[in-house]
């Protein structure tokens, strides 16, 4: 494919939301792949390939809280430190 004839929609969605949002745990996506679904969080460190969209979603649930409570502590320690 020529570089001019590109889109979004030939990239796969994993590659269309690591553009949108590198890093980050904004989005989890679930794609039927052949043996379940697979689930791709936007931060890039989290994928899975689960029987049922179900089981991956719950996983994508606890991935997405464990982020969220690191962070949450990040913060807190920030508040806490005494400023210079």
């Amino acid at each position: 494919m020529a570089p001019e004839d590109e889109s979004v929609m030939s990239e796969s969605p994993q590659e269309f939301l690591q553009d949108i949002t590198p890093g980050y745990c904004d989005v989890q996506s679930f794609v039927p792949v052949e043996g379940g679904y697979a689930g791709h969080c936007t931060c890039g460190s989290w994928d899975v390939v689960m029987p049922t969209q179900e089981e991956a979603h719950a996983l994508a649930v606890q991935h997405t809280m464990a982020i969220t409570l690191k962070e949450l502590a990040k913060r807190e320690t920030k508040l806490r430190l005494p400023s210079s």
